[in-house]
């Protein structure tokens, strides 16, 4: 059978009819004709006439308030007797079932929608990287169409549901989201799939996994204030996020149906500095060993951050050579706001835990950091020379304004070897600073030197801007 909701990533989580079919459409308004409508009863699919007027018919069609295509459905009768009439009215039929249950979905919530409020935390879009503890978005709706085919006890529940919606009994609401979270939760792991990706597969696993939290997760995430999807920049983390998550995991696990991890990650997600989720871990276990954490269920958050490490060491890396090979200020900017994502990854890790260089996050911290540590004092004397390009080649009438690009890539350059100086000696590569400040200092001195007597200094923002991105001054 196939479900005719579609979850959509909204913020209020808007169900939606899938397309399948074709679209019309007019100006504003379209819609999409699927080719089966399950509650369509006895309505079938006919071939579409080839007379235009029946695509206007439909455009129209897509227009009605609920209420009156509804009408409209029902003044047309009998459905064998219409369409043996015409060749085009099936469609007309079905535009109009559809139409009607677009009024249906804001007085009968579906149950899909409620249960995938509390995934929200952890989907993401199509173009997000997926990571552990994320679940694509567009797994949902192979997931869910495959749980009410594989699951009878499910498809009741939904009926169930959708009467006490309309009855509005809220409590039998309750009762039927918790009872369809635990089917689908022990559905998740046996259901079988045909011609589809890995992907949604492990997706399907991972949201069996997050709704055997069930209401007791949903609490939690509230309570903490993750309840909804991940935002950017993402929240900071504070001493009541600290507190109320060592709280909430401690009672989800206890109850042992939930690996309590999942809540972990709904906080890695929100977070705008996603490596602060070491303090959790920190905190929560009471342990710096690396040996002893590797061996708690927060493991996996560690896992996921030295990921991120190596992903972010890897990025730097190669933002840098390419920086210092173009020379341009875009590249330059790139490449420094990699670097420094890395070490203030790096320096959250090194505060929390004690990394060991016999463990594999150790290995991986230190391999890390010798990357960047030997390739910055290798590419020093290309961005150097960024600078001693624009002094060496600068007039007041060519290079004098804010926004000359020799001017915006030595100012760039500046600002990289400013942050790499003050990262230097915590991260061992130190050394070829002393002998670039001097060099440095004095090609700026005498390049910038003040006019004599009254003469006015042709460049002093520039001079300034140079002198503080350098942190000469």
């Amino acid at each position: 059978m196939r479900s005719r909701w579609q979850y959509t990533p909204t913020n209020d989580h808007v169900a939606v009819l899938p397309a399948i079919g074709e679209s019309v459409g007019t100006g504003a308004v379209a819609t999409s004709i699927p080719t089966s409508i399950a509650s369509a009863g006895a309505v079938t699919a006919i071939d579409k006439s080839n007379d235009p007027r029946w695509e206007q018919l439909l455009a129209l069609i897509a227009k009605l308030p609920p209420d009156k295509a509804t009408k409209l459905r029902e003044m047309l009768g009998s459905d064998g007797l219409v369409m043996a009439n015409s060749a085009g009215i099936g469609q007309v039929l079905q535009a109009l079932e559809l139409r009607r249950s677009d009024g249906e979905k804001s007085a009968a919530e579906p149950l899909m929608r409620k249960v995938c409020t509390l995934l929200e935390p952890f989907l993401i879009n199509d173009g997000a990287e997926a990571t552990t503890g994320t679940i694509r978005r567009k797994s949902l709706v192979p997931w869910w169409e495959a749980s009410m085919a594989q699951s009878p006890a499910l498809r009741e529940i939904d009926q169930q549901y959708q009467r006490a919606v309309r009855e509005k009994l809220t409590a039998e609401m309750e009762r039927l989201e918790e009872e369809a979270m635990a089917e689908l939760s022990r559905r998740a792991g046996t259901l079988a799939f045909k011609n589809t990706a890995q992907t949604v597969i492990q997706d399907v696993r991972s949201i069996g996994t997050v709704l055997a939290g069930g209401n007791a997760l949903a609490k939690a995430l509230m309570e903490i204030g993750i309840d909804g999807p991940p935002s950017r920049p993402g929240i900071a983390l504070d001493e009541l996020i600290v507190r109320r998550f060592g709280k909430a995991y401690e009672a989800l696990g206890a109850e042992r149906t939930f690996d309590p991890v999942w809540l972990g990650h709904a906080v890695m997600n929100h977070l705008n500095k996603p490596w602060e989720v070491v303090t959790l871990i920190h905190r929560v276990t009471g342990s710096t060993d690396v040996k002893m954490l590797e061996q708690t269920e927060l493991a996996p958050l560690m896992d996921r951050i030295m990921d991120q490490l190596v992903a972010v060491a890897t990025q730097a890396t190669n933002g840098i050579t390419d920086a210092a090979r173009r020379k341009t200020a875009p590249e330059i900017d790139a490449a420094n706001a990699s670097a420094n994502l890395y070490f203030d990854l790096a320096e959250a890790i090194a505060r929390e835990i004690k990394l060991e260089r016999t463990s594999a996050w150790g290995q991986a911290y230190l391999t890390s950091r010798k990357t960047l540590s030997d390739l910055i004092p290798d590419k020093l004397e290309n961005f150097e020379e960024t600078i001693l390009d624009f002094l060496d080649d600068w007039t007041p009438e060519d290079y004098g304004r804010e926004d000359h690009p020799a001017y915006l890539s030595a100012v760039a350059a500046a600002d990289f070897l400013g942050a790499m100086k003050q990262r230097a000696t915590r991260h061992g590569f130190g050394m070829p600073f002393t002998s670039l400040e001097r060099r440095l200092q004095d090609t700026l001195g005498r390049s910038m030197k003040r006019p004599r007597g009254n003469e006015a200094d042709p460049w002093p923002g520039q001079k300034r801007r140079l002198l503080k991105a350098l942190r000469l001054i």
